[in-house]
């Protein structure tokens, strides 16, 4: 038990026996506990917690270090600062103040650095212009000794207290489960009013989304794919970098501009966090000392006599792809193909790593060396990830296989 105490002073005794004082210290305190101080509400295990770390974690993230091809960057800004910028404009038109955005495509292509952006640039427009900043409500789970129903509720009811408000769900696929399905969809589409809240939903696998929530333009109303960076967005991104790191005395005299294009060539099919990781291991790689002229690569035992591998120079090893398409050349048709009549299919080309038309100037820069050395690296890395992929997906294929075949002999009545 807590309690407050004062001097007994008529005057400041209501009717009630309510001290005014106390009442101004508990409402006050009130106050305060549900302001957002350096925070950010966070929904895990059933409760709102405010998060320090979250919000710190944010801190800087800006939409300069958010490297995406330029159109899409703009309408992203656009769609959701532009939102809490026009709620004079959707009550003039008739329409509910909401709105709703998934943000999918391959991990590692920008979702969370933009989400990282979106809540430091919707916190920091309101410091800057005085007006009301717009808190940010993230949601982890809704796992809760309750049940997921009641979380769905009790995370809109939060919602709308604090709107205008983005609220943020994070891998939607994975939260939305059958069971409840239905209720969270009853809550986003706002039996009671959504005034003000901006949902945003980031997905990596779009098509696990169930298409009442994929598909629905009044529940999430715009789609931002993240794909795979181009040539182009990769020499912006390797630009970022060069200019995040000109200051540092160890790449100063190494980081020439003429490597920004080089690495852009270099990876082909990496991701951004593959080329964040690409620059990362280099740096380390350089202050250790690393010298990519020495290194040593363990020979596979698959590899042995293979003709298929030659080396060229700055220890970089090109793979020949193998020739598909000539008479039955890469085409494989088994017995069990044949009996479900399925069609047989070529296999693609194995991706190889890139050469490098290197100047001369740049013959000997240790920074372009590790580089490339690192980069094979992880070019290995992604191809034994798409191989075991390709290997999940071929177990799942030839399951489902088996159950048409069954399928097929007890159409036919026949006995196992």
């Amino acid at each position: 038990m807590h309690y407050l105490l004062a001097p007994n002073d008529a005057d400041k005794v209501d009717e009630l026996g309510h001290h005014l004082d106390t009442d101004r210290l508990l409402l006050a305190a009130g106050d305060w506990s549900c302001t957002l101080h350096n925070e950010i509400y966070v929904y895990d295990n059933g409760d709102w917690i405010k998060d320090p770390l979250l919000w710190q974690s944010v801190q800087g993230a800006s939409w300069d270090d958010v490297i995406l091809e330029s159109a899409m960057k703009d309408a992203l800004m656009r769609d959701v600062i532009g939102f809490f910028d026009t709620r004079d404009v959707y009550q003039d038109l008739g329409l509910m103040w909401k709105r709703g955005i998934i943000l999918h495509g391959l991990p590692g292509n920008g979702k969370t650095a933009s989400i990282k952006a979106l809540i430091n640039s919707l916190e920091a427009r309101g410091k800057e212009d005085g007006s009301k900043r717009i808190p940010s409500l993230y949601v982890k789970a809704f796992d809760s000794s309750m049940g997921g129903k009641w979380s769905i509720r009790y995370i809109f009811e939060h919602a709308r207290k604090m709107a205008p408000c983005v609220l943020i769900f994070e891998d939607l696929d994975s939260l939305v489960l059958d069971e409840y399905r239905s209720y969270f969809l009853n809550e986003v589409d706002g039996l009671e009013s959504n005034e003000g809240i901006l949902m945003i939903g980031s997905t990596n696998h779009l098509s696990k989304l169930d298409p009442a929530i994929a598909k629905r333009p009044s529940r999430f109303d715009r789609k931002y794919h993240f794909k795979l960076p181009n040539e182009e967005t990769r020499k912006r991104y390797a630009e970022y970098w060069r200019k995040k790191l000109e200051s540092k005395p160890i790449v100063a005299d190494k980081f020439e501009e003429e490597i920004t294009y080089l690495v852009a060539q270099l990876t082909d099919g990496f991701s951004f966090a593959y080329i964040r990781e690409l620059f990362v291991s280099s740096l380390l790689a350089l202050v250790r000392g690393f010298n990519p002229d020495v290194v040593e690569e363990d020979p596979k035992e698959d590899d042995a006599g293979d003709e298929s591998s030659s080396t060229a120079g700055d220890g970089v090893i090109v793979e020949k792809p193998a020739i598909v398409g000539e008479g039955n050349a890469g085409v494989e048709n088994t017995e069990e193909q044949e009996k479900t009549g399925e069609k047989t299919k070529k296999s693609k080309p194995k991706r190889v790593f890139p050469v490098l038309d290197i100047p001369e100037y740049l013959q000997d820069n240790l920074l372009l060396k590790i580089i490339i050395s690192q980069a094979k690296i992880l070019f290995e890395e992604m191809g034994r990830d798409d191989d075991e992929q390709k290997e999940k997906e071929g177990n799942g294929d030839r399951a489902i296989r088996r159950i048409r075949v069954k399928r097929g002999y007890r159409r036919h009545g026949c006995n196992w």
